[in-house]
C-alpha cells in the first residue's frame, strides 16, 4: 500500500475533515555482510505511518501530543482506521489566508500510535468510535489582525500561521511503531505588505503576540520572541532589476519571561495549552 486518501473522515467521531491522506511505510531493513559479495538485502521492516488533515476551525479538535480514533473514507471504497488512540498528534499549522478571506483553517500532522487497518466495513471494525458531531462553524479571517507587544494592530497583514508541535517519542512493539507524547514547542509568522525593514519587529525582540480570530478573541502567546525577518522582493517585468520590498515575513517561537506567571499559550476559548507557571 502508498499514499491512501479520501474525502470522508472522522476524528474521534467528528465530522467537518475537508481533505485526509495517510502514507504506509515500514522501515529500511538493510544488511549487508560477507556472504552477499558486496551486495545490500534486506527483510521486512517494522510498519509505520503517518497522514494529514485538513479542517475548518480556529482551534483543533486535536493537539499535538494528544491521541485519537482516525476513521477515513477512501476514493477506492474502502476505509482505514486506526484503534483506539491508535493515532498521535505531530504537529497543528493554523492558517489565516486574510487576503483570499478564506475561512481560518488548520493542517493537522499525525503519526502512527499502532496498526492502520483497511475494510470495507468502517460500522462492523469501529463500533466502539465516539458518536458522530457537527462540524465547526466557520470563522472567517476577513480583517483579522495580529499584535505583538502592544495594543496597536500590525499593518497590512495578509497571512498568518500559528504552529503547535510535539516531538513524539516513537518506539516498536511486535513490529508496529508506537509513540508517546513528546516536549512541545511553538512557532509563529505572519506576513504583511509594504514592508519596511526599519519599521518592522527587530530579531530577539520580545513581547505578547495575539493572533485573533474574532474582534474579542484570540490565540495569546505571552510571550513570543522574534527569530527570523525575511523581505520578499518582486522582479518586475520577468527580469532582474530594482528590487522593491512589497512583503515580509515575520517568523519566531515562545519565549519564557523569568519569573512571570503570566507565561503561556492560550486558546480563543481561554484554556491554556502551555502554561510555564
Amino acid at each position: 500500500m502508498a499514499v491512501i486518501s479520501g474525502k470522508g473522515a472522522l476524528i474521534d467521531g467528528r465530522t467537518g475533515v475537508g481533505f485526509w491522506k495517510v502514507d504506509w511505510k515500514s522501515s529500511d531493513a538493510a544488511v549487508v555482510h560477507s556472504a552477499t559479495e558486496g551486495a545490500t538485502i534486506r527483510v521486512p521492516g517494522n510498519a509505520d505511518w503517518n497522514g494529514v488533515y485538513q479542517a475548518y476551525g480556529h482551534t483543533p479538535i486535536t493537539m499535538p501530543g494528544a491521541k485519537f480514533w482516525f476513521q477515513g473514507s477512501g476514493s477506492n471504497d474502502m476505509g482505514y482506521y486506526s484503534a483506539d488512540s491508535g493515532t498521535i498528534v505531530d504537529r497543528v499549522d493554523i492558517i489565516w489566508d486574510i487576503a483570499n478571506a478564506r475561512p481560518i483553517y488548520h493542517n493537522c500532522y499525525f503519526s502512527a500510535n499502532g496498526p492502520l487497518t483497511a475494510s470495507d466495513d468502517l460500522s462492523v471494525d469501529c463500533t466502539d468510535a465516539p458518536a458522530q458531531s457537527t462540524y465547526a462553524a466557520l470563522s472567517p479571517s476577513k480583517a483579522m489582525e495580529c499584535k505583538f507587544g502592544s495594543d496597536t494592530a500590525v499593518p497590512n497583514v495578509y497571512y498568518m500561521m500559528l504552529s503547535l508541535i510535539a516531538n513524539n517519542a516513537p518506539y516498536v512493539s511486535a513490529g508496529e511503531t508506537y509513540r508517546e507524547g513528546g516536549n512541545v514547542d511553538v512557532a509563529w509568522m505572519y506576513r504583511r505588505y509594504l514592508a519596511d525593514p526599519d519599521g518592522l519587529p527587530d530579531i530577539n525582540d520580545i513581547g505578547q503576540l495575539r493572533m485573533y480570530v474574532s474582534s474579542t478573541t484570540f490565540w495569546n502567546i505571552h510571550d513570543a520572541i522574534v527569530q527570523r525577518i525575511m523581505p520578499v522582493y518582486e522582479i518586475e517585468g520577468g527580469r532582474e532589476g530594482e528590487p522593491k520590498i512589497v512583503s515580509a515575513t515575520i517568523a519566531g517561537k515562545s519565549y519564557l519571561l523569568p519569573d512571570d506567571v503570566a507565561d503561556c499559550v492560550t486558546n480563543p476559548a481561554l484554556a491554556k495549552w502551555i502554561d510555564f507557571s
